[in-house]
């Protein structure tokens, strides 16, 4: 009887264990995810930036942080200086832990472009 509970149940346990572990891993995929696509925004901010810079920033931070966890990675980095605006998006996909789960991961962040005014 034992070892029949333990046929039926250990399944159980493993498909569990291993959804979580998969769930752990999409989080922290995408909070990189974002995290690179907030810091390519912060410097395509800059007055003198240019969007290939904040790219490379973008995808530095990736292989930096935690090499291999966003894969196939594209970042896009998008300066307007008319609207004054600057958008910076990462997309990719967590590893698979569980075959049948899609990991598509998408981060977007939009801010200001810096500028100076005049004095008084």
């Amino acid at each position: 009887m034992a070892t029949l509970a333990a046929v039926l149940v250990l399944p159980a346990v493993i498909l569990l264990v291993s959804a979580v572990a998969q769930f752990v891993v999409y989080y922290h995929a995408a909070n990189l995810a974002t995290a690179a696509a907030q810091d390519a925004l912060r410097a395509a901010q800059l007055a003198d930036a240019t969007a290939e810079e904040a790219r490379a920033r973008a995808q530095a931070l990736l292989a930096d942080a935690a090499p291999g966890l966003v894969l196939d990675a594209v970042v896009t980095v998008r300066r307007d200086p008319t609207a004054g605006r600057a958008r910076a998006e990462v997309h990719g996909r967590a590893p698979r832990l569980v075959p049948v789960v899609p990991l598509a991961l998408e981060a977007t962040a939009v801010g200001p472009l810096e500028a100076f005014g005049g004095a008084g």
